[in-house]
């Protein structure tokens, strides 16, 4: 998560350096994020109210072992949660539009502060910036609406795939995969860091079962920049329709990325860093539940190393009260750096991948659609 380069501004002194009278103490922090209690409610997504329109975060999480970065897609929906509890009764989120400037870090708390940009009687809007250490690292700009009669209705169909009930767990396949010993390199190794990188809190707060189990592994046609995968959170989520909204949006930055670099690894690149740039979305539906099987679909449309762009989209097809109904969009832009080992020589070279999408009218890079499931 975040996009921290380091060269466009002067580094900050070591804030308990700027710490010098003796009346200032440090205020103790403690997180449960570690704990096999932690849940999706009660602490990833927990916010503490400090003031009016100021929240903190204590319980970050990973978004790998080994690193000290917090995963982008807990920002975001914790950044959501924050601005949904700022407007009046009736407003639903239909969009937002966020930057990660900064990697967070799970051992500090995160401050997310409120402006209340523009309360109206249909729309309201919000700006959301969370600081670590005095410095922005993530913002947020977000549209509120009161649900209005539909007019004309239409939508793509969804698309037809196994049921989740019929398909195996991620890691199950992944595990399965690595005994073979024809398993390609890069694939092994793509395969064995995310087995040994993936939080344990991701697989015990949610499940994940792919539809095509030859794209996780790389096998076939897996330089196709496409996926889908079968998902739900394992607890009860409750029936407060903004907590499914948090949780939906907490989970859409775990599959993005891995579906955008495909079609770079079936080349025999290996990517040595890859960071979330921004992350849009719009939500058609409210009414949808997390904790039952959604069908979460990914695909990447363009990579051009000369503009430094890629273009992904995102889609999610739900189980809910009418079947195949389109519930939201998810857009990200993401900065890699691969390496491709070629005979004895090591390459390396940047991209930036990036997404263009016209809130549902025409566009030339990509559209989506959202089902309900039968």
């Amino acid at each position: 998560m975040g996009n921290d380069d380091g060269n466009e501004s002067t580094p900050r002194p070591n804030s308990e350096a700027d710490v010098t009278l003796g009346n200032v103490t440090k205020m103790a922090f403690n997180s449960r994020a570690h704990e096999i209690q932690a849940g999706l409610i009660d602490t990833f997504l927990n916010l503490e109210l400090v003031d009016n329109n100021l929240y903190l975060a204590r319980h970050l999480l990973k978004g790998r072992k080994s690193s000290p970065a917090v995963y982008g897609g807990q920002v975001i929906g914790q950044a959501l949660a924050a601005a949904a509890s700022t407007v009046g009764e009736g407003f639903i989120p239909n969009s937002l539009h966020s930057y990660f400037l900064k990697c967070g870090d799970v051992n500090r708390p995160i401050l997310y502060m409120i402006d209340r940009i523009r309360d109206g009687r249909s729309f309201c809007t919000r700006l959301v910036k969370a600081v670590q250490q005095g410095e922005a690292i993530f913002t947020m700009q977000m549209s509120f609406h009161k649900p209005e009669p539909d007019g004309i209705v239409y939508q793509q169909k969804m698309p037809a795939v196994p049921p989740p009930e019929e398909l195996q767990d991620m890691r199950q396949i992944i595990e399965t995969a690595l005994v073979d010993n024809d398993l390609p390199a890069a694939s092994r190794a793509m395969l064995t860091f995310k087995l040994n990188e993936i939080p344990p809190a991701f697989e015990r707060v949610f499940q994940f079962r792919p539809v095509d189990p030859n794209k996780v592994l790389l096998k076939g046609n897996c330089e196709e920049p496409t996926s889908a995968v079968w998902l739900k959170a394992n607890e009860n989520i409750g029936d407060d329709p903004r907590l499914h909204q948090c949780v939906a949006t907490y989970i859409s930055d775990s599959t993005l990325i891995e579906t955008a670099m495909r079609p770079a690894i079936a080349s025999g690149f290996v990517p040595s860093m890859a960071l979330s740039l921004d992350h849009t979305v719009w939500m058609h539906d409210p009414n949808f539940r997390v904790d039952e099987w959604m069908l979460y679909e990914n695909t990447s449309t363009i990579s051009k190393l000369s503009s430094s762009r890629f273009s992904l989209g995102a889609f999610v097809c739900g189980e809910v009260e009418f079947p195949g109904y389109n519930l939201c969009w998810w857009i990200e832009e993401i900065k890699c750096v691969l390496g491709l080992k070629s005979n004895d020589e090591y390459f390396q070279e940047e991209v930036v991948l990036s997404s263009r999408v016209d809130c549902g009218r025409e566009t030339e890079d990509s559209f989506s659609l959202v089902h309900r499931r039968d």
